[in-house]
Formats: structure tokens, C-alpha cells, sequence
């Protein structure tokens, strides 16, 4: 426990993680009033409206977590400190993952309040915050396994916006098998989520046992 609480308040410390945090809601909250706007006016909007903006602002929690795992690998080598303070990785690694899971809850809740309440969509609430935690959570491994920030953003971003689409208009069975089908229809895309989300933390912590620092 000490351990998590370390890890979470050497990420409250850093500025780029403040920065998209606020950017991330204040994005979701400009989408939801357009969304709400376009509604309003009989405007098709193609999908739930309650969900709709998660759709574009969980690309804020993706790279909240790739910020989160790969700032320790920039200049300065801070996990070579880190790991002499706490050489047992595999607790290391669990404890950075409760830390990030503390850090992003509240984030995530104030998100998906922010996205559903006013498309009177109040029963995804929960689900949503889950699924943005999640989401967090695997950018978090695939920046632990990759260790650089930039290479992670591109591999995700590239994953969620461009191949999940195209994936999803050639095939539409492919659809509930990619990690970010939750945001589009939670019930069936709950599981996809948690099992990407596990097998990346279980490579990750794999990886990171087993390699130099």
C-alpha cells in the first residue's frame, strides 16, 4: 500500500498529466454540448448520444496513461531509482497500476457524468467510467512495453481511430473483438475491453520482470 501510494503521488506531480486531464474533460465537455446542441435541433447523430463523446475523448485517456507509464523512462532514468527503492517488479508493477487506476477514477466518473447526464443517459455512467479506466489502463502497458511516449500515442491512437473503424466497415464480426467497442455498445463490448485490458497488463508486467531497466 505504501508502495501505490508512492506511485500515486509522484504521478499527481507531474504537470503533463494535470494538463490532460483538464483538456480531456474540458474537450468531452464542449463535445457533449454540441452533441446535446445537434439533438436539440433534430440533427441525426448516428449513435447513442449518451456515449457519443466518449467516442472522441477517451483519446485523452489514452495518452493520460501512456504519459503516466512512460514518463519514468525519459531523460533521467527515474526507474532505475525507482526499482532501487523497490527491486520486486512484479508488486512494482501492481502498485503503479492502482496508483493510475486511484489517479483516473475520478477523472473517468467526472467524464462520463459530464457525458451522459444531459442526454439523459445516467445508467452508462458507471459502465462509461469503467470503460475509460480500462482504456487507461491498457495505454499504460502498451507505454510500459514500448517505454517510449511518442511510439505508444501513434500505436493506440492508430489502433482506436483508424484500424478499429476500417476494421468494423470491412467486417462488421471483427466489431466485438476490439478494445474499444464498449464505447459504442457497452453491452456486448464489455468483455473485448477487460480482455484486451488484462492480456496488455499481463504482457507488460511480463516484459518488465524479465528486461534490463
Amino acid at each position: 500500500m505504501n508502495a501505490a501510494r508512492a506511485e500515486l503521488v509522484k504521478l499527481l506531480t507531474l504537470p503533463s498529466l494535470r494538463r490532460t486531464a483538464l483538456l480531456t474533460w474540458t474537450a468531452n465537455l464542449l463535445l457533449t454540448c454540441a452533441y446535446a446542441s445537434a439533438e436539440s435541433r433534430g440533427e441525426p447523430l448516428g449513435g447513442d448520444a449518451a456515449l457519443a463523446p466518449l467516442g472522441y475523448t477517451q483519446a485523452g485517456f489514452l495518452v493520460l496513461g501512456v504519459l503516466a507509464a512512460s514518463s519514468e523512462y525519459q531523460e533521467g532514468g527515474q526507474i532505475q531509482t525507482t526499482l532501487l527503492a523497490m527491486p520486486r517488479r512484479l508488486s512494482l508493477q501492481a502498485a503503479k497500476a492502482l496508483a493510475l487506476t486511484a489517479l483516473t477514477l475520478p477523472l473517468a466518473a467526472a467524464t462520463a457524468v459530464t457525458s451522459t447526464l444531459p442526454a439523459d443517459g445516467v445508467t452508462w455512467t458507471p459502465v462509461a467510467t469503467a470503460y475509460l479506466t480500462l482504456s487507461t489502463l491498457l495505454a499504460a502497458a502498451v507505454a510500459c512495453i514500448v517505454r517510449r511516449a511518442v511510439p505508444a500515442v501513434v500505436l493506440l491512437l492508430g489502433l482506436y481511430f483508424i484500424a478499429g473503424p476500417l476494421l468494423r466497415a470491412g467486417a462488421r464480426s471483427s466489431a466485438a473483438y476490439l478494445p474499444d467497442t464498449a464505447a459504442l455498445d457497452p453491452a456486448h463490448g464489455a468483455a473485448a475491453t477487460i480482455t484486451w485490458t488484462l492480456c496488455a497488463l499481463t504482457l507488460a508486467a511480463f516484459v518488465f520482470h524479465h528486461r534490463d531497466a
